[in-house]
Parts: structure tokens; C-alpha cells; sequence
């Protein structure tokens, strides 16, 4: 149990010094996307509410807000799931016979 917690802080140190700045990187991009998408799509339905669109408009207004919806959640998934695979500590060495 005690490993896990030692596994767990040294993951921590490395992501701190730099290991897989990269893949931080890119998955900070993802967050930042999903946010735009979800409030882009929170602008649309608001100015769809208070801008009273009728007929053609607002069938597409609500798509395209129901859309930009849907790619922020998928994003968002995405971006959750690579982040607690890079805040996940490397698994326990298995033994082994020969040193």
C-alpha cells in the first residue's frame, strides 16, 4: 500500500521536472478547448434566448449549439481520461528470478 503512495510522488516529481511536458502540454490545450466550445455554445443559446429567433434561424442556432455541446463533452472525456493516465504512477515492477 505504502508503494503506491512512493510510486504516486515520484510521478508527481518527474511531471514536475518535465517528463512528458509535452503530453501536459497538449492535454492543457484540450481543457482550454473544451472550455471555449462549452461557452461558445452557452453564448448561442443565450443569444438565441434573449434575440427570439424564429423559423430557419433558430433551428440552426440550437443545432449548432447542440453540436459544439456534444464536441465539448467528447473533448472533455478525452482530456480527462489523458489526464489521469499521465497523473497515474508507473505499475509495480514485477520480481524477478535473476538480479
Amino acid at each position: 500500500m505504502f508503494e503506491w503512495f512512493d510510486r504516486c510522488d515520484q510521478r508527481q516529481r518527474d511531471l514536475a521536472a518535465g517528463v512528458d511536458a509535452d503530453l501536459v502540454r497538449s492535454n492543457r490545450k484540450k481543457w482550454r478547448i473544451w472550455l471555449w466550445l462549452l461557452g461558445v455554445g452557452f453564448v448561442l443559446l443565450g443569444v438565441d434566448h434573449f434575440a427570439k429567433f424564429h423559423g430557419l434561424i433558430q433551428e440552426i442556432v440550437r443545432w449548432i449549439s447542440g453540436l459544439l455541446f456534444v464536441g465539448a463533452m467528447l473533448l472533455g472525456y478525452w482530456a480527462q481520461q489523458e489526464s489521469a493516465f499521465l497523473n497515474t504512477p508507473d505499475p509495480k515492477k514485477p520480481p524477478s528470478l535473476f538480479k
